[in-house]
């Protein structure tokens, strides 16, 4: 009986072990997730927060029933609201940019898993993208990212785009249509469109 219950100490201690090591990489994973969000929200200046279900349910209210050029979504964190416009939109490319890298992962995953053929996410700083050929921008920045932002839209967009911004205004430009989400924060929501180019 004596060896039985050595091998049942040996089994326990081994699985105890086993339980430490997973739990102890799990907890690193989570640390280094942690510092690495809080490391890109100081670069960025703007946390990756997820779009509310009901702000994407007052975006989806407010948006044309066509859009022509590309859709981009400007900071698309991770990537719920590029989803949603993917679907609105099948006919139309859409694009999700972020710099921060384990929102971009987590959305690039959710793509992998269930792809949708007209939606790309790249990890690029959306200032450096040319956005001439875009139709409709999608945003949820902070008030001095809307700020350095505002001058690039009003240059570059077409007449006719629109920029839908999620709680935060363009600080010198009146909103077409402002609603506000049935969420916690009952977040505004901005609708802009875009006249003649501006700048050239």
């Amino acid at each position: 009986m004596n060896w039985i219950s050595g091998i049942s100490c040996e089994i326990f201690n081994g699985a105890g072990s086993h339980t430490i090591i997973i739990e102890t990489i799990t907890l690193a994973g989570a640390l280094l997730t942690i510092v690495l969000i809080g490391a890109w929200t100081v670069r960025t200046g703007v946390p990756p927060l997820p779009t509310t279900p009901g702000v994407r349910h007052t975006i989806h209210g407010m948006l044309p029933r066509d859009v022509t050029g590309t859709i981009v979504d400007l900071g698309s964190g991770w990537g719920g609201l590029a989803r949603m416009l993917a679907r609105r939109y099948p006919d139309r490319p859409v694009i999700g940019y972020e710099l921060s890298p384990i929102p971009f992962f987590v959305a690039r995953i959710w793509q992998a898993l269930i792809p949708q053929g007209n939606l790309q996410y790249h990890r690029v700083d959306f200032m450096s993208v040319d956005l001439s050929d875009v139709g409709l921008v999608a945003c949820f920045l902070y008030p001095g990212a809307m700020a350095t932002l505002e001058p690039k839209l009003a240059r570059e967009l077409c007449s006719g785009a629109r920029v839908v911004s999620n709680f935060f205004a363009l600080p010198r430009r009146q909103a077409t249509e402002t609603r506000t989400a049935p969420d916690l924060w009952s977040s505004p929501v901005y609708m802009y469109v875009y006249g003649d180019r501006e700048g050239r």
